[in-house]
């Protein structure tokens, strides 16, 4: 009887250990745009794996976070920004900064990268 009890319960935990290794892992993203500029437009990819442009009136201000959360893997993750100033692209111009978290770590950031006043982040979810 102990032997069959024992046999049983190895069973059980060798489905309970597979019924978590099905589950996919879920990752929380938030990207995060910020500008001494005040407003900014640009785009980033959401949870549908689109790209959403923001370039309408009204734009946003410093200090836009998006949220989300992935379940299925690879994953690109991608937010860019430029200020909503005239000397965007110009020396002199403000400073932009995109921010790409994952499970509340930065992942990605980057300032200005692209030119004065415009930055783009990107990170691939392995």
């Amino acid at each position: 009887m102990k032997k069959l009890l024992a046999i049983l319960l190895l069973i059980s935990f060798s489905f309970h250990s597979c019924d978590e290794r099905d589950e996919p892992e879920t990752f929380e993203v938030t990207y995060e745009v910020l500008t001494s500029a005040g407003n900014w437009h640009g785009e980033y990819i959401d949870e549908k794996q689109e790209k959403i442009c923001l370039c309408g009136l009204p734009l946003p201000s410093s200090g836009w976070t998006y949220s989300f959360s992935v379940k299925h893997t690879p994953y690109t993750l991608h937010l860019d920004a430029t200020t909503a100033s005239s000397e965007a692209g110009e020396a002199g111009a403000p400073d932009v900064t995109t921010n790409i978290f994952v499970n509340g770590d930065l992942v990605a950031t980057a300032t200005s990268n692209w030119a004065p006043g415009v930055a783009s982040a990107d990170y691939v979810i392995p």
